[in-house]
C-alpha cells in the first residue's frame, strides 16, 4: 500500500495467523485473504463477516527442484500448510457457517521445478483442478508460483510452452480466473551477492576460501541445498583448483559451495555469487551480528 499498490491487488497468504494479524487484515478491507487453515477462517470470520476469502489448499502432492524435499510444501509428509484436500469440505462449510464467502482457492505445492518435474506438477493441477469444478462461484483459482531456473550444471531452462499447456489444459474452460505468482522466477536470476575473499588456506585436504559474509545474508545454501554459483570478478592467470567457499558465521555449516572449481583466488579478490536475486535480502537476519549489508538496485 504504501508504495502504491490499490488494496484489491495485494494477496495475503500466511499461516499461523495470530490474532494480530487477523485484526490487521480486518482493517484492509480489498486485501485478498487466503485463509490457510480452519484456524484463520474462525478468525476471520469473527472479524468481518460477509467478507470474500480465498482457502488455501494442500493437494497432498509436492513438486520442487530436482524433487528436493525441503523444497516441497505439500506431499505424503504431512506439512503445515494449508487445508487438507480430503477437509475442503469441512472448510467451505464452516466458511458458510461463519458467513464468510469463498471465492476463491491458493495453493503452492513447491518452489524451483523445471522441466524434468512437469509430469509431477500435472498430477497437482489435476487434483486442483478436480476440487475447484466442485465449488461454486469461485473469482480464482491462484496456482502459486515454484516456476524454477537453471541452478546447476546440467539444469535446463523449464519449458515454458509445456507448463503454459498444462495449465491451458486443466484449466483452459475455467470460468474463474487463473492467477500465478512467478516472483522468484523473475528475480532470482536479476541478483549477485557480493563478498570479499578475506582468506586462502588449506585445511587438510581441503582448500578453503573465507568471506566476508555468511548464510544470514542468503540462507538458501544452507537450508534449502539451492545453490548460488561463485564467480570471480576479476580472473587471475593460473590453474583452476576445487576450494571450499567459507562464510564468517561461527557455524560448521556456513558453507557456500563445496570443493567447487574456480581460477586462483587471493584476499582482497571479489567473489560474486549468482542466482542471489529471489529471497536473500528479504530472508537476511542479524544472526551471530553480522547482518550489516547494502542493497544496490541498477536500472
Amino acid at each position: 500500500m504504501e508504495i502504491g499498490f490499490a488494496l484489491d491487488r495485494i494477496s495475503y497468504t500466511g499461516n499461523s495467523m495470530s490474532n494480530a494479524d487477523a485484526d490487521v487484515l480486518a482493517q484492509h478491507e480489498g486485501v485478498v485473504i487466503n485463509c490457510d487453515s480452519l484456524s484463520s477462517l474462525r478468525k476471520i470470520g469473527s472479524r468481518c463477516p460477509g467478507r470474500r476469502v480465498g482457502i488455501r489448499i494442500n493437494p497432498e502432492i509436492g513438486v520442487g527442484y530436482r524433487q528436493n524435499a525441503k523444497l516441497q510444501y505439500a506431499g505424503q509428509e504431512v506439512t503445515k500448510f494449508g487445508v487438507p484436500w480430503s477437509r475442503l469440505s469441512e472448510a467451505w462449510a464452516l466458511a458458510k457457517q461463519l458467513g464468510l464467502v469463498v471465492d476463491g482457492l491458493h495453493v503452492h505445492a513447491g518452489c524451483g521445478f523445471l522441466t524434468p518435474q512437469l509430469s509431477q506438477l500435472e498430477r497437482v493441477l489435476k487434483r486442483i483442478a478436480k476440487m475447484a469444478s466442485s465449488l461454486p462461484g469461485l473469482r480464482y483459482v491462484n496456482l502459486g508460483g515454484g516456476l524454477g531456473i537453471p541452478l546447476r550444471k546440467g539444469d535446463r531452462p523449464l519449458d515454458l510452452a509445456g507448463w503454459t499447456a498444462q495449465v491451458k489444459k486443466h484449466f483452459g474452460a475455467s470460468e474463474a480466473e487463473v492467477w500465478i505468482e512467478p516472483g522468484d522466477y523473475l528475480a532470482k536470476d536479476a541478483g549477485v551477492l557480493l563478498l570479499e575473499v578475506t582468506e586462502v588456506e588449506p585445511r587438510g585436504e581441503r582448500v578453503f576460501v573465507g568471506l566476508n559474509g555468511g548464510f544470514n545474508l542468503h540462507p538458501e545454501p544452507v537450508f534449502y541445498d539451492l545453490p548460488l554459483e561463485p564467480l570471480p570478478i576479476a580472473r587471475r592467470s593460473g590453474r583452476r583448483r576445487r576450494v571450499t567457499l567459507a562464510g564468517n558465521i561461527n557455524e560448521a555449516h556456513d558453507l557456500w559451495a563445496r570443493d567447487t572449481l574456480l581460477p586462483p583466488l587471493a584476499e582482497g579478490d571479489v567473489v560474486a555469487l549468482l542466482n542471489a536475486g529471489g529471497y536473500g535480502a528479504s530472508m537476511a537476519s542479524n544472526h551471530c551480528m553480522r547482518g550489516e549489508f547494502s542493497e544496490l538496485v541498477l536500472s
